[in-house]
């Protein structure tokens, strides 16, 4: 007999599916397993951590931008512009270090509830 798979249909942070071998579990309990576990995953995210990282990259961008922008003649334009690339690049560095933790978490609680994960 095949083993049922279920098709991975996304793969970002805590709504990741894995792809699992449904032999001995319904597809109901397995969405029910799921939808518990992209919770428990969505609970653990850390957004205070996020917010005081962005906060950092936003500070130091401002002041390498700020020397930049004296450079140039206007250091309150660079300092702006510097803060924003700072704010937009560390906040997408912490985004994508987040969703890798929130499969993961997910992922090993499947796992936890006796599933096979094939992919």
């Amino acid at each position: 007999m095949l083993a049922r798979t279920r098709a991975q249909a996304k793969c970002d942070g805590a709504d990741y599916r894995p792809v699992v071998d449904l032999r001995g579990h319904t597809e109901a309990a397995y969405d029910r397993d799921l939808a518990e576990c992209q919770q428990v995953a969505r609970n653990t995210r850390n957004n205070t951590k996020e917010a005081e990282n962005a906060g950092i990259g936003a500070a130091a961008g401002g002041a390498g931008g700020a020397v930049l922008g004296a450079i140039g003649g206007d250091p309150l334009l660079g300092a702006g512009v510097g803060a924003l690339a700072g704010l937009v690049g560390t906040g997408g560095y912490e985004e994508a270090t987040t969703e890798k933790r929130e499969e993961k978490i997910v992922r090993n609680c499947i796992r936890a509830r006796g599933y096979d994960i094939l992919g």
